[in-house]
């Protein structure tokens, strides 16, 4: 089966661009071709510009006045599809989502349960998977709209959590800092609490603490999120944040014991 002879109507292009992203089975019911003939119908419409490749069966389809070979699919559709259930947007991903940040990165982030943390290539788009304990993620997600697609995203409690649990190096204070301006007016503080609470590790605890206090801190809802982590440190050890030892910038936040670098 190829383009001539499945003579393509313009509804069946109207549905392919709504889609934006399709596996082979969604081109199926597209053209109610068989599996078979949707792979070849693939094919052809690759060869004429219509459809990029994403990964093996799953396609992003291409404006009419775009050159494909410039043509970068959505990211979170071109993940969603090519990664099916079990996945959820997480970290800088789901700040996006969540409309707390306005530009795209250049990776995908997604956490799923008991899975190894790894990165995958999904054709020109980089996905870092990150692996969560089980049950981790329950009551802590979302749903955002996406195109024609329903995307499970973080909560933004969970996703401020996650931004402050990543690794010492992969940290950037003044972006930590944007992050919870944008998504703290989209926070329950009991929900915060709640993922706080289950949040391990000292450095985590400090720096959400601390990005709480200069964010939001002023205002009594968060009171009883900085009070609980401030107890849990009362014992603790100083923790870094996104510094570089010897740097004269660093300051320390004592009510937290926190040492993060200068700036806002």
């Amino acid at each position: 089966m190829n383009m001539e002879r499945h003579k393509v109507t313009r509804q069946e292009l109207l549905s392919l661009a709504r889609a934006q992203v399709v596996t082979t089975g969604d081109l199926a019911k597209i053209f109610g071709a068989t599996p078979s003939h949707a792979a070849k119908l693939a094919f052809d419409l690759r060869k004429k510009g219509l459809l990029k490749l994403a990964k093996r069966g799953v396609y992003a389809s291409v404006p009419l006045d775009v050159d494909p070979r410039g043509f970068r699919p959505d990211p979170f559709l071109a993940a969603h599809k090519a990664l099916g259930e079990g996945y959820t947007f997480s970290h800088q991903s789901a700040l996006s989502l969540l409309g707390g940040e306005l530009s795209e990165r250049k990776t995908v982030h997604v956490s799923t349960p008991n899975a190894r943390s790894r990165r995958l290539n999904l054709g020109d788009l980089h996905v870092h998977v990150h692996s969560v304990p089980s049950g981790a993620l329950d009551h802590a997600t979302t749903r955002v709209r996406r195109g024609n697609e329903i995307l499970r995203v973080t909560s933004a409690e969970k996703t401020l959590v996650d931004l402050a649990s990543l690794p010492n190096p992969m940290q950037d204070y003044e972006a930590d800092l944007d992050a919870f301006r944008a998504l703290l007016p989209k926070s329950d503080p009991k929900k915060l609490l709640q993922v706080v609470q289950a949040t391990k590790g000292v450095a985590p605890l400090a720096r959400v603490g601390h990005l709480l206090q200069v964010t939001g801190g002023g205002s009594p809802q968060w009171t009883e999120v900085l009070q609980w982590i401030e107890n849990a440190l009362a014992h603790a050890s100083p923790a870094y944040f996104a510094t570089r030892p010897h740097d004269p910038s660093n300051r320390f936040d004592p009510e937290f014991k926190l040492v993060y670098p200068g700036g806002r």
